[in-house]
């Protein structure tokens, strides 16, 4: 009995022995531009064996943009004080957003420290130091402009058919893209064109697309608009001038949308050669109505099934939809069967937020305490189905608790490119 003793207070001044430690700081030591790359280090130390299961905590911002690596860039063994450390080391991507100081505040570091298989593991939360970065913008460019810092930017316009003589009536499209590497997709500038009383504009949903194959980073964006005339005349669509620095010859550099020339003809009137009698034209406009209701029974017939598979299918969308799935959720309330009420919550709790469903009930009730004891009666209702469960509490704080997670989802998708262009159209 006394040897177990003494194991134990020995593995536990063992783990209490552990020490960690975190640092931060930016690698390189070089002039910073606005949307110009920055690797931020964070280093995780410890004088145990090994550093596992790391929550870093750095996420963007108004000031800047964050692309978190996939896996640490390193490990290795370090000196402090005389002594053997680990230090596992993660590399952020920082895109600053304007010129200026920027401060990256402290931010909380989670990991544990294990001096090796099969023994205690510690755990440690610590606050990385603040840094402060200096954003400038290259010699010639406004302060409070957005530039774009990139080693290689590309700029092409092509348009289908390429328009010259039009006639009110016709359409052509123009698709624009944009290339650059070591910066994201978002970075790069929608394109826009103003309201036109000859042209009707309609502007396509922007494909932006981020690859990355090693430290290198290629990121393209391409804009598709739609141009129909409707209205006679002689027009020049502008120029529009986009600007780029090359971080590495230290060069501004100017890309141009060419004006677009267009002369816009009225359509073609279609005369007749004799003018009908009222009587056969009476006659003309009978046969043709009757005619035209023939034509659209046939086709309500023949289109009844379609337009049956397409009620369906949209039904079923809004039945997995998570709008559907809730109120799936809340019809189970009212049902006998408290498995009925258990699958109906994951279901749609695996839409809302993947990452909470795989929790468990403890886990929800960590993030969202009100709903704690609602789920722990719903917990001995599915041990002891005979027992009566009252759903009405539960109800309540599944309605909360959705406005929470609709909310949070609504933050993470806020829209960064208002705050890289003031200007920015968000139906581009």
């Amino acid at each position: 009995m006394s040897r177990m003793l003494w194991l134990f207070v020995v593995m536990t001044l063992g783990v209490f022995g552990i020490d960690g430690a975190v640092s931060v700081g930016m690698k390189g030591d070089k002039q910073i531009y606005v949307s110009q790359e920055v690797t931020i280090a964070v280093d995780l130390k410890t004088d145990a064996f090994s550093i596992t299961e790391a929550k870093i905590d750095l996420q963007s911002t108004q000031d800047f943009i964050i692309s978190a690596p996939q896996s640490a860039a390193f490990t290795q063994t370090i000196d402090m004080n005389g002594s053997d450390w680990q230090m596992v080391r993660y590399e952020y991507k920082l895109y600053p957003l304007h010129s200026g100081k920027i401060s990256i505040d402290p931010f909380k570091v989670n990991f544990k420290a294990s001096m090796g298989y099969g023994q205690p593991v510690k755990d440690f939360t610590l606050n990385a130091d603040m840094i402060e970065l200096n954003v400038s913008v290259p010699q010639g460019v406004a302060k409070e402009s957005f530039l774009l810092v990139t080693p290689h930017y590309t700029l092409q316009t092509r348009f289908n058919p390429k328009p010259e003589l039009l006639k009110v009536g016709d359409a052509f499209e123009l698709n624009i893209t944009q290339e650059a590497r070591s910066v994201p997709d978002i970075l790069l500038r929608p394109i826009r064109f103003a309201k036109n009383e000859h042209l009707k504009i309609y502007t396509q949903e922007p494909t932006l697309t981020t690859k990355e194959s090693g430290a290198d980073m290629a990121a393209s964006r391409i804009d598709s608009f739609t141009f129909v005339a409707k209205k006679e005349g002689n027009l020049t669509l502008p120029s529009q001038e986009l600007l780029w620095w090359n971080p590495t010859t230290q060069t501004l550099h100017t890309e141009k949308i060419p004006e677009i020339h267009l002369t816009i003809l009225p359509a073609p009137i279609e005369q007749s050669s004799t003018s009908p009698s009222i009587e056969e034209d009476g006659k003309s406009r009978v046969w043709l109505w009757t005619l035209f209701m023939l034509v659209m029974l046939i086709l309500l017939y023949k289109a009844f099934p379609a337009v049956s598979r397409w009620i369906n299918t949209h039904k079923l969308a809004y039945q997995e939809s998570e709008e559907g799935r809730f109120k799936k959720l809340l019809e189970s309330t009212k049902s006998d069967d408290p498995r009925e009420l258990y699958q109906a919550f994951y279901h749609w709790l695996d839409m809302t937020d993947p990452k909470l469903s795989r929790e468990g009930f403890k886990g929800i009730g960590k993030f969202y305490p009100p709903i704690s004891d609602p789920l722990l009666e719903l917990e001995e209702v599915l041990a002891n189905p005979k027992e009566l469960f009252e759903s009405k509490k539960l109800v309540n704080e599944l309605e909360k608790l959705r406005k929470v997670l609709l909310s949070k989802k609504q933050t993470k998708q806020n829209s960064l490119p208002k705050t890289i262009n003031p200007d920015y159209d968000t139906n581009v």
